[in-house]
């Protein structure tokens, strides 16, 4: 990471220490040049395994009696260390490759196994890592903060999917996430914490690689995180994240999406109550590509507020103001300002009812050779029901609005929607199905891009 980055991010600290201080004591390849474009544009989704959610608990160890006096093996099934997991699905769909005209319909097969554990033991996933391609840095919001009270943590999850396709064997895959995080919490207040994140993955199929001879576009990336997190006074807490994104392509034709992010973000918040605080954040992004004349620097600066009122509700909201400036100056390199927004909200209706709001904006890295970035507007709306002991449903709707801008004369501007309503049974307390529907539509100003796809989705899931 560059001297600049380091002394701007040193500068910024020096004041949020002040203005915090005063606060505590008062109180390129064109084979079609619209078509050569990836498709990692998908919103981020929760990457847990199924059954096991990061989202219905808040602490990340939390206190359960009916344990303390069970079976205490390390790698024992009642001493909540070592969780198995596999999942066994079956999707059916009218249009596998998201195109317009000549849509395929395709079942896939998906077996998924994998396995976490947790020392001290956890009988839910603590923390949920979700890497965003085309945002910079690989998040495209913030992570939740730890919140358990523990000495230490240590956590580590690997799982793969094989996927097999009815409509073509080439595209035949194996796909593979392994992350761990580690978490040592001092007398003094002082906390530190290191996480990675290695992604096997390719993205979803669009009418960009489905007239390529790949048309599996295969990745990995990596994202590593070190984060010292300060509890100053009662009042004053101040937070620093040094982290690195890298991507790269398997095939020669995506290697113009290749690049390696470093990130900076520096956070002083007010505890104004036990349950509220306020804060500011400054966050410096260098981004640099492989071979792509696309290097740029970006600057966020936040105002926000954490809010965990009751038992029902908790709410992370900031927004600012986003800069980003271009290394190379040439025709359509043109910079960028605007407003940057992060909105994570849950409410609990009741004990068996859930409703989760996400909003986000900024402008994101290019997914295409002819863009020079995007402006990502997006809303994720999920509502969870449990309607008995066995049964439970839940409805997912996405949109999101990427207004591209163009190296080319033709101009692109993409909404998308995603509805999937779902239910849920649950034979056993590891043992659960569901049956699911996705219409996932997209509509461009750029007819190229427009697509409806209708997915049917049965899967069985074994969790302990």
């Amino acid at each position: 990471m560059s001297s600049k980055l380091y002394s701007r991010g040193i500068f910024v600290a020096g004041v949020c220490w002040a203005v915090l201080q005063a606060t505590g004591a008062s109180a390129g390849m064109e084979s079609n040049e619209t078509a050569l474009t990836a498709a990692a544009d998908t919103p981020a989704v929760e990457d847990v395994p199924m059954g096991q959610s990061a989202e219905r608990e808040e602490s990340l160890l939390p206190e359960d009696a009916s344990v303390k006096g069970e079976d205490e093996e390390l790698f024992g099934k009642k001493g909540g260390y070592f969780h198995p997991y596999l999942s066994l699905s079956g999707e059916w769909t009218d249009n596998l490759y998201n195109l317009k005209d000549d849509t395929q319909s395709n079942f896939l097969t998906k077996v998924s196994p994998g396995v976490w554990l947790a020392v001290p033991r956890a009988k839910i996933i603590p923390v949920t890592i979700t890497p965003h391609n085309t945002s910079a840095g690989g998040l495209q919001q913030q992570l939740k903060d730890h919140s358990g009270t523990d000495r230490y943590q240590v956590y580590a999850l690997g799982g793969l999917d094989f996927l097999t396709y009815s409509d073509d064997s080439d595209l035949d895959s194996v796909d593979g996430n392994f992350e761990g995080l580690a978490r040592y919490n001092m007398r003094g207040g002082l906390s530190l914490q290191l996480l990675d994140r290695y992604s096997l993955g390719h993205d979803r199929f669009d009418a960009g690689n489905a007239l390529t001879s790949e048309k599996l576009r295969e990745f990995d990336s990596n994202i590593v995180m070190a984060t010292a997190d300060w509890l100053v006074t009662e009042k004053v807490r101040l937070k620093a994240d040094l982290s690195n994104f890298n991507l790269d392509y398997e095939d020669e034709i995506n290697y113009f999406l290749n690049r390696d992010d470093d990130v900076l973000d520096l956070y002083g918040y007010y505890i104004y109550s036990e349950k509220t605080s306020f804060f500011i954040q400054y966050s410096l992004m260098e981004v640099t590509y492989d071979i792509s004349p696309l290097d740029n620097q970006q600057d966020y600066l936040y105002g926000g507020m954490k809010w965990d009122t009751t038992e029902k509700l908790s709410l992370l909201f900031k927004a600012g103001y986003q800069q980003k400036e271009y290394d190379t100056e040439t025709s359509g390199h043109r910079d960028y300002d605007g407003l940057a927004l992060d909105l994570q909200s849950t409410y609990r209706f009741r004990e068996r009812a859930e409703l989760v709001l996400n909003v986000y904006r900024k402008n994101e890295e290019t997914d295409s050779a002819v863009a020079l970035d995007k402006e990502v507007t997006g809303v994720y709306l999920r509502y969870f029901q449990q309607y008995t002991d066995k049964i439970s449903g839940r409805f997912d709707f996405r949109y999101e609005d990427a207004d591209y801008r163009q190296l080319i004369s033709r101009d692109r501007d993409d909404d998308r929607f995603i509805l999937r309503p779902a239910v849920q049974y649950l034979f056993r307390k590891w043992l659960m199905a569901e049956l699911a529907y996705s219409y996932d539509s997209r509509n461009s100003t750029d007819d190229y891009f427009d697509y409806d796809t209708n997915t049917i989705i049965a899967s069985i899931n074994f969790a302990l």
